[in-house]
């Protein structure tokens, strides 16, 4: 076998017209790993090193929680659930993402100058119209980190850091973000490889394994190492809760991410990455007894998320977590799959088939 079909393996095919007729091929990788880093489940090279991208957002999310701000101080009341949950999301720009942006933004006295994340129009073909209908064009609040960068902009004001600099790399938030990714996956005092994200923030590279164990520390936040010197059980414990409380906000209609949590309640927390990443956090419950993080990378980039929900819900099933079985849920997870390809007059014209098996490491 050559190292690339070792490396990054198929994944999924897609077959058009009949069961034998495969007109595209999807390579990747696939780790699963419980919370004391030990890689349980994989297919293909989990430590080949990829840009954390979005998936990095509920760890940037932990300054504001160490700080506190989620608790409210004086006559202000905490943040909710939902506060926090669009605060890590990669949402679509719907209403009920752009509106509690704005909201928190008013709450810690800053505006929507203020995010660099740049305008990126709504996901959803209802709210682009809406705007045009209205004469608006796209803005910062409809990027799908908007959340994330108000998430930031709240830590710099109350610890009295720059604003206008939040996005650099030397920046104290920025290094505070890379400090705690390092601690996370042990490697204090080294500096890991960064890029510049679609957003404008630095993103740093992890092997893939490195990124299924710091989800295993969401689905089993008592692992966790400490943090500034902090137990970050409830932090970790917090995050979590707020997503699994509120999937709509982690990214919005139609979306993988709230598909499956709505799917499998309470069961997962799921975060998408750009770029043809994924990641899952499963706590101990039905069908799961040891809390794993899946971490999954999709070689070409899968700009649909097509493959990546073929990927996951599969891996959910091998591990037991999800069987056709369960008529219910297997249904309900059958159309999160999205294995049925239809063309513009809804004639079925293939069909996206997992092919892959994942290994006992």
């Amino acid at each position: 076998m050559s190292d690339k079909r070792r490396d990054a393996p198929v994944l999924v095919e897609f077959r058009r017209g009949g069961a034998d007729r495969v007109e595209t091929r999807h390579r990747g990788a696939v780790a699963v790993s419980d919370a004391r880093g030990r890689l349980l489940w994989h297919a293909g090279n989990t430590q080949h090193a990829y840009a954390l991208r979005s998936t990095a957002k509920p760890f940037q999310l932990l300054p504001l929680l160490l700080d506190g701000l989620h608790a409210g101080r004086g006559a202000e009341a905490p943040l909710s659930a939902a506060d926090l949950a669009v605060m890590m999301s990669s949402h679509n720009g719907e209403r009920m993402h752009t509106e509690r942006i704005a909201a928190l933004l008013s709450r810690f006295a800053l505006t929507a100058q203020a995010l660099k994340c740049g305008a990126q129009a709504p996901a959803l073909k209802a709210d682009k119209e809406r705007l045009v209908r209205a004469g608006e064009l796209p803005s910062a609040l409809h990027c799908n980190c908007s959340g994330k960068h108000t998430n930031m902009l709240a830590v710099c004001q109350r610890r009295g850091w720059p604003i206008d600099s939040y996005l650099e790399l030397d920046h104290p938030l920025q290094r505070r973000i890379h400090d705690i990714l390092m601690t996370l996956v042990g490697e204090t005092g080294m500096a890991h490889p960064h890029s510049i994200d679609g957003c404008s923030l630095p993103t740093f590279w992890l092997p893939l394994a490195a990124l299924a164990h710091l989800f295993a520390y969401i689905a089993d936040p008592s692992a966790a190492p400490d943090v500034e010197g902090r137990n970050i059980t409830a932090e970790l414990t917090t995050l979590r809760a707020a997503a699994m409380q509120h999937p709509e906000l982690i990214c919005g209609t139609g979306s993988l991410d709230t598909g499956l949590m709505r799917a499998l309640e309470g069961r997962v927390f799921a975060k998408t990455g750009a770029a043809g990443l994924y990641a899952v956090a499963l706590p101990e419950g039905p069908g799961v007894t040891t809390p794993m993080g899946i971490a999954i990378k999709i070689e070409d980039g899968d700009p649909p998320s097509r493959i990546r929900a073929a990927v996951i819900v599969e891996v959910l099933r091998q591990l037991g977590v999800a069987t056709r079985e369960d008529t219910a849920l297997g249904s309900e997870l059958e159309g999160i799959a999205r294995a049925t390809e239809r063309n513009f007059r809804g004639l079925v014209v293939g069909h996206y088939t997992p092919v892959f098996r994942l290994e006992q490491a």
